[in-house]
């Protein structure tokens, strides 16, 4: 009995079956190239995967506690959103080795110890440096930040077994790497890109004082800026000013850190000094110098939106326009959404987009609605307002409305004019998760049954399954008598079978296009789910190729995915998607990411991946 116990450990520890291989994968892509009827000829003996192994769990008299060095998933509620710092108990695994240093344990979200084993260093670097810096994802953004952020041993820099070099081993100890920037500074520099910043802030406040690197000083006090904690920015600007005197942000950011000293006739010398030596350098800074000296609020145009230029901006009173949120990157939304000038809008505008991509919490972007000023006309009809309206302040006007609302009827059809918004302006995540509070208030009954379509979609959205199909429920019930409520129920199935659901899919779901029947099929099966054959659809397919981009990336993903290599197997996902929304990914690609993620323990992460790419197609 031990020892069956033990195989099945250690076959859980694999995480993997390898019945797929790239070389495999490949010939089932060249058998589909072929068409339907090269498929009926070939009579294969064995079953030909297209996708990565996927885990096979045990039998349930089988099963056993998580294996050392597995990683759980995260629940399906979390898979899409980054998590919440406030709580957790740093782990100390990089008091040794700075690269090593991470604020996640494989208790609290992070990815293990053993993260990168197995990885080469050489080729986790090219692939760090490969990552999208905005990916429209929040399921992979949540996976590339829990990624980053945990505390796990760096890669090895050399194959296993040969040892180090003298110099490799004086590099590591001084926490550097030989021949490039050090790996605790490309995981910040990624998390930079991507805007992650409480997490980017947790983790730069623990590197060691013996670890000199200029952009982590400067990315350390920049971070601390944009979350308004100018005193501790500050604290940090003398030790930067001896170390780099050469660099000019330090400069500045004394100017800075002088205004906020009150210590204004400092602050005057050290910018005339500054544009004597580099007049051209950075007129928005000058242009908030002046506006500080002066109490008046600033807006220059054409600003550079820099983390330091913000703060000024915030501390001057200063505004933005709607414009220079589209136009932001990651980063600089945060410190546009903590400006207190000018209009509420601009910084609804700026946390929409970040709770849109798991950056926030829904609870930001609630309190943010809440801070809106409405007359009492105007949440009297704010139905009629909102169809008058667009944009940030018509949905904080609806999200007030529902609110003070008492009717549960009222609620619905104020929310459903919300969601509608929200999904019109790419906005449907954040509002799914600002307004869950206000969604469990509403019970799914019979009577809200034509609110139950809109209702169900945004909480698979966020991973609220079991809540989801408390209203596909109501659809049904109310589908015995009302075609509609059928019709409804029968096209939002195909999201209950990719979050886990019995029942398989249709052989044609209610109201899908070929495409997107093609592309849930793949998916489901990509999950490891049994679905019908292929040939249906392939009898109706037209002619013409579709590409399958970055095909060398998701080989590699296989590789990687059916050897364990989990942090791998995440930047190759990652990066075989690109930036843009799963809705744009060839099938294909998004069935190696799903299988891959799962393979490798990450279930219901490739599960809101999936149902993510669901709902970009319409389902």
């Amino acid at each position: 009995m031990n020892a069956s116990r033990a195989s099945a450990a250690a076959a859980r520890q694999r995480g993997v079956r390898f019945a797929a291989r790239p070389a495999v994968l490949l010939a089932g892509l060249l058998a589909l190239a072929a068409g339907p009827a090269a498929l009926r000829a070939q009579e294969p003996q064995a079953p030909i995967s297209l996708f990565p192994p996927t885990v096979t769990g045990p039998a349930p008299e089988e099963a056993l506690p998580p294996a050392a060095g597995e990683v759980p998933s995260a629940p399906s509620e979390n898979a899409g959103e980054t998590l919440q710092y406030e709580g957790i108990e740093v782990d100390r695994l990089g008091e040794l080795d700075a690269d090593a240093l991470g604020i996640l344990g494989a208790e609290n979200g992070g990815f293990g110890s053993d993260a990168w084993a197995g990885s080469p260093r050489a080729q986790v670097a090219a692939l760090l440096r490969r990552l999208p810096e905005d990916p429209a994802s929040p399921s992979l953004r949540s996976l590339i930040t829990r990624l980053l952020l945990s505390s796990a041993r760096a890669p090895a820099a050399t194959p296993s077994g040969t040892g180090l070099t003298v110099a490799e081993a004086l590099a590591a100890a001084q926490g550097t790497a030989v021949g490039g920037s050090d790996f605790l500074r490309l995981r910040a520099e990624r998390l930079y890109a991507m805007g992650e910043l409480a997490g980017l802030n947790r983790l730069l406040g623990m590197v060691p004082q013996r670890v000199e690197d200029p952009w982590l000083a400067t990315a350390r006090v920049e971070g601390l800026l944009l979350a308004g904690r100018d005193l501790e920015a500050c604290g940090q600007v003398p030790a930067g000013l001896a170390r780099y005197p050469q660099t000019l942000f330090w400069a500045k950011a004394q100017v800075y850190c002088q205004f906020v000293a009150e210590q204004t006739d400092q602050a005057l010398l050290g910018a005339d000094l500054l544009r004597e030596q580099a007049p051209d350098s950075d007129p928005t800074f000058f242009a908030l110098v002046d506006s500080l000296v002066s109490g008046t609020a600033a807006a220059p145009a054409g600003a550079e939106l820099s983390p330091l230029n913000l703060a000024m901006l915030r501390r001057s009173g200063g505004a933005l326009s709607l414009d220079d949120v589209a136009g932001a990157g990651p980063l600089a939304l945060h410190g546009i959404a903590a400006l207190t000038g000018g209009d509420h809008a601009v910084h609804v505008g700026a946390v929409e987009r970040l709770v849109e991509v798991g950056a926030l919490p829904g609870e930001r972007l609630a309190g943010a609605y809440s801070a809106f000023e409405f007359t009492e006309a105007e949440l009297g009809d704010a139905l009629g307002e909102a169809e008058r309206t667009s944009g940030p302040r018509s949905r904080g006007l609806l999200f007030r409305a529902t609110q003070r609302e008492s009717l549960a009827a009222t609620r619905a059809e104020i929310l459903r004019a919300a969601f509608l918004s929200a999904e019109a302006d790419g906005r449907a995540n954040a509002l799914a998760r600002a307004a869950l509070p206000l969604m469990a208030e509403l019970p799914p009954t019979p009577e809200l049954a034509w609110f139950a379509p809109q209702a169900a979609r945004s909480l698979f959205r966020i991973g609220q399954f079991e809540r989801a199909g408390a209203w596909l429920s109501v659809l049904r019930v109310d589908g015995l008598k009302n075609p509609e409520s059928q019709a409804a129920y029968e096209a939002l199935q195909p999201l209950r079978r990719l979050a886990g659901g019995g029942e398989p899919l249709a052989a044609e779901p209610e109201g899908a296009a070929a495409d997107a029947r093609l592309l849930l099929l793949v998916l489901s099966r990509a999950l490891g789910q049994e679905e019908a054959a292929w040939l249906d659809l392939a009898q109706g397919e037209e002619a013409a190729p579709r590409p399958l981009p970055r095909l060398a990336s998701l080989l590699a993903l296989a590789d990687a995915a059916a050897e364990g290599r989990r942090g791998e197997t995440v930047l190759l996902a990652a990066t075989a998607l690109g930036a843009a929304a799963p809705g744009d990914s060839h099938p294909l690609a998004l069935g190696y990411a799903v299988s891959a993620l799962t393979a490798v323990g990450l279930g219901n992460e490739a599960r809101a991946l999936a149902i993510e790419a669901a709902l970009a197609a319409g389902i």
